[in-house]
């Protein structure tokens, strides 16, 4: 294969994809030279120019001819040559086999085309070939110049293919790049139109109108300026509805699971040394929004991160934040793992990473990203976007390898040195020989452990947990074997080797019982318990309690690592080791049976929780299954890839209860993957439909939510599906979503009386819980009481926490007016139930309801405070429409207690958002007569929030 030139980022020369040693600064710089201008003659004089500029140094020429030299030796043979001729040099290449050549080819044949798809496809794959600024390590003037040129003609490209991205309807994924360009071109007219264009087309004509605004006062103050034809013209297109383009609905923002805050994960064992590295990390962290931490897998990137992190979360107003991206097996699921590190769920009308950038915009943290190198493009590619997008975030990551992002700063983590090697070796050994004392080992037998280790920290802890069983001696004679033991490929660093090597030498140490084991834990994505290592791992004649000596030896051997919780046990496995096990389960032919196990172990484990997510028992169930999403993810690819879809589809249809409103919106697009893959006379096909069809819809995708509903053909999922999983509920959310709240008590009147002759409590409960609002909503709430009050008395009867808190939400709601007292009582007890079980829906409507209440009978400071309470609740949430509607229960409370000039601002400010306001003509008369407060109309939705925060407070 011929060698291969980038020109696009740092300089390189690749061959089968691997790097060529194309030598230091001067020698690149040459290469670079040739390559701007292959195929044709560069004089010798120009090439000394480019290269040197005015600091020649002595005898520039003969300089010059050895690098010349060097770099034949290096690409010579390889399709490309380095031809001197009379007057000068000339390098001789495919031009597509250089990336800037490449990028330039594919620009113009992108302009070129016809087609605006494949305009769109040419372009971003010219963009593509970018990694970096080009040849940023390299500073000559010539060099400068290019470097210059050539990012203004990528500007170029990006505005063209923004265009071309924008005509075949790409604005959603489109919106957060062209943002975080604007910031950076802030008076480019051609830029603020396509920003102008995205917003709008994603239904955000107020932000489109308000960026044309800020566009031209900023081209007045520092142009003497105004907008030009063709921004103008785009201002007016948005004016006039933009033809021929169907508007989105604004979407609620994100939602985020009301659990405890999500934090740095606590150190089980000291941290040895490193105070250097500590110290670089943290000087960094000051100066750049990216640091990321590199060296060889065991370095002890993760802990050092940790120790970091732990040690400035609180210099942040929101902390330090721990992603785990190790337990992925792809990049599409690196999105969900950093909204479920930051515990909230994907926004409607986002994907789930442009979610995770809106969350993040307003929030003040330290973002830990660990283990990128297995995910290095999804990874990267996320960072980039929250380094560009969001000002107050700082990340600080880890990888094998740079990410390769803009603004990052690379910190390479090196080996421990000799005495902190020794400290560590030491306090790990007594860890398991409590009588081990450094002083009394013989001179020298530890550090020659450490030495011939490396220093690095995972190995020492695996040598270390060796002392249990023999002396310092004896282990440093056994390492002698490292040297014969293969470690990777023969290009890999020393150190990778060698701790390839004690890993499997660790292995080798391990009874046959427990290597068995080893090797079979390596199938879990991220941790399990001692349920799941037997069950999926356990041997046929084994005992839980024989899986436990097993998994106890693992432990005690540094093979295994366990984190304690309240709840139960869990453990995992690092995963370097676990790459080990994965290969020796190939190499013995037992990959594939194991990943079935896995499969059927946590498709049955899913079903058992979906039954028990109908009883008493659903917070246990809660709790037992969140830290496994990672397993059933797994679980559900293992079954797809196998073409297992019975098994596929029993796990995806047994999820909705846990995932719905707890974890996010992932589980649904699986279901919507499983029905394109069965028939639909499956027997599970309506339930799956259902999921996704309620997937679609919780994320405000109305008319694929309706499409998906109709798949199902009138069917039924049937008894024991519960709550989510109905696609013809979904048709009759939409219908009352709509306004047509006859047709959606219709349905549910049928389906309240086909629960009950099924004998089905829950859905019973769901079902009088849905006919109370329709009565609510059709304005006769008094018609829906007896519907509530059973809807009470069934989920008494459950003992299930969730439908006994929407049956006391309804009734609360049916009697919100006529018995307040009552209601009260009823929305406290329902946020209680709902927050016992995780389920921030239903937490956050309940407590909405009772605040709202105590607003028009409560004491002052009492209701003020419950204000707040929801408030933030909404506001860690996302969800801008319950954000709205709260704000509405705040205006009318500020009428109530005098604060009318903050109460005229939040009218203000709902009147822009199209949000109907809580005051009538009279009220906003007498408000409007003593008004102070100068420019409240034009309040954004924070600037209320805040304004509402804050005037609360005063009457607390």
């Amino acid at each position: 294969m011929a060698v291969e030139f980038r020109l696009l980022g740092e300089v390189e020369a690749r061959e089968d994809g691997q790097p060529l040693d194309i030598g230091a600064p001067r020698q690149r710089c040459v290469l670079a030279a040739l390559l701007i201008d292959v195929n044709r003659l560069v004089p010798s004089d120009r090439l000394i120019e480019r290269v040197w500029s005015e600091e020649l140094p002595y005898r520039a020429r003969n300089s010059l001819a050895g690098y010349l030299s060097r770099l034949r030796q290096v690409i010579g043979g390889r399709g490309a040559e380095i031809t001197r001729q009379p007057g000068g040099y000339s390098l001789t290449a495919d031009p597509m086999s250089i990336d800037l050549h490449a990028f330039r080819a594919l620009t113009t044949q992108g302009r070129s085309a016809t087609d605006v798809a494949e305009r769109d496809e040419l372009l971003g794959k010219a963009l593509a070939l970018w990694r970096g600024i080009p040849f940023a390590s390299l500073d000559t003037p010539w060099l400068n110049d290019v470097r210059t040129a050539l990012e203004a003609e990528r500007f170029s490209v990006v505005l063209d293919r923004n265009d071309a991205a924008l005509r075949v309807g790409r604005q959603n994924e489109l919106l957060p790049l062209l943002t975080a360009l604007a910031a950076d071109h802030p008076l480019d007219e051609r830029l603020a139109g396509q920003l102008m264009l995205a917003q709008f087309r994603c239904g955000r004509q107020a932000d489109a109108l308000e960026t044309f605004r800020i566009v031209r006062e900023r081209l007045v103050e520092e142009l003497g300026a105004d907008p030009g034809p063709a921004l103008r013209g785009v201002h007016q297109q948005i004016l006039d509805g933009d033809p021929g383009h169907q508007i989105a609905a604004p979407a609620p923002r994100i939602e985020v699971v009301t659990r405890q805050r999500a934090a740095v994960p606590r150190r089980i064992t000291s941290f040895v040394g490193r105070d250097d590295d500590i110290a670089h990390a943290t000087e960094a962290l000051g100066m750049s929004p990216l640091v990321t931490l590199t060296g060889v897998g065991g370095v002890g990137k993760t802990r050092l991160a940790l120790e970091v992190a732990s040690r400035l979360e609180n210099q942040f107003d929101d902390g330090a934040v721990f992603c785990e991206l190790a337990p992925l097996d792809g990049g599409s699921a690196v999105g969900h793992a950093a909204a479920a590190a930051l515990r909230l769920q994907q926004q409607q009308g986002l994907g789930i990473e442009d979610s995770v950038i809106e969350f993040l915009r307003t929030h003040r943290m330290l973002l830990l990203v660990d283990n990128c190198e297995h995910v290095l493009p999804a990874a990267a590619r996320l960072v980039d976007q929250i380094v560009r997008n969001c000002p107050h975030v700082v990340v600080l990551a880890t990888s094998r390898e740079a990410l390769g992002v803009g603004g990052e700063r690379i910190l390479p983590v090196p080996p421990l040195p000799a005495g902190e090697a020794a400290q560590l070796f030491a306090e790990r050994a007594k860890a398991g020989r409590p009588d081990f004392d450094l002083e009394r080992e013989p001179v020298g037998a530890v550090d020659e452990i450490c030495r011939r280790l490396d220093g690095l920290p995972l190995a020492i802890e695996l040598a270390a947990a060796r002392m249990r069983a023999m002396s310092s001696i004896d282990v440093a004679r056994r390492l002698d074997s490292l040297r014969l033991l293969s470690g990777g490929t023969r290009d890999a660093p020393r150190r990778q080797q060698s701790l390839a090597a004690t890993i499997d030498w660790s292995y080798h140490l391990l009874t046959e019982a427990e290597q068995a084991l080893f090797v079979r834990l390596s199938v879990f994505a991220g941790g399990f318990d001692l349920d799941a290592a037997h069950g999926v791992c356990g041997a046929g004649s084994d005992t839980d309690d024989d899986t436990l000596d097993l998994l106890t030896g693992l432990v005690d051997k540094s093979m295994v690592k366990m984190r304690a919780g309240a709840d139960r046990t869990r453990y995992f496995v690092l995963e370097t080791l676990r790459a080990y096990g994965r290969d020796r389960l190939r190499e013995n032919g037992l990959l594939d049976q194991c990943v079935s196990r896995h499969a059927k172990y946590y498709t049955e484990l899913a079903e058992a929780a979906a039954a028990g997510m109908h009883c008493a028992d659903e917070g246990a169930w809660v709790m037992r299954m969140l830290p496994d999403y990672d397993n059933l993810r797994a679980a559900f690819e293992h079954a797809v890839a196998d073409g297992d879809i019975d098994t596929a589809l029993r796990l995806v249809t047994s999820l909705s209860e846990l995932t719905h409103l707890r974890i996010g919106y992932e589980a649904s697009d699986w279901a919507e993957r499983a029905i394109g893959l069965v028939d639909a006379d499956h027997p599970l096909y309506p339930a799956a439909v259902g999921f996704a069809a309620r997937g679609a819809w919780n994320k405000g995708e109305f008319d694929r939510a309706r499409s998906l509903a109709c798949l199902a053909d009138g069917r039924s999922p049937g008894r024991g599906n519960g709550r989510v999983a109905y696609p013809g509920d979904v048709l009759a959310d939409l219908a009352l979503y709509e306004g047509d709240a006859d047709t959606a008590l219709a349905h549910y009147d049928t389906e309240m009386h086909r629960a009950r002759r099924d004998g089905d409590p829950i859905r019973l409960v769901w079902t009088l819980f849905y006919v109370a609002i329709c009565h609510a909503a059709l304005r006769h709430p008094e018609n829906g009481r007896a519907a509530a009050e059973e809807a009470v008395e069934v989920s008494d009867t459950t003992e299930n926490p969730t439908a006994r808190s929407m049956a006391r939400y309804a009734l609360g709601l049916v009697l919100k007016k006529s018995e307040p007292e009552a209601a009260l009582a009823l929305f406290d007890e329902a946020a209680e139930l709902a927050a016992s079980v995780q389920n921030f829906w239903w937490h956050g409507i309940a407590l909405m309801e009772a605040a709202s209440t105590r607003a028009v009978h409560g004491e002052i400071s009492t209701a003020a405070g419950a204000l707040i309470d929801v408030i933030e609740h909404w506001d860690r949430v996302g969800d801008w429409s319950q954000q709205w509607l709260n704000l509405r229960y705040v205006a009318r409370f500020l009428v109530r207690v005098g604060a009318g000039d903050e109460a005229l601002a939040l009218h203000h400010a709902l009147a822009r958002a199209a949000r109907s306001s809580p005051l009538n003509a009279e009220q906003l008369e007498a408000l409007a007569e003593q008004d102070s407060n100068t420019g409240a109309d034009g309040l954004t939705g924070a600037e209320a929030v805040a304004i509402a925060r804050t005037t609360l407070a005063r009457f607390c």
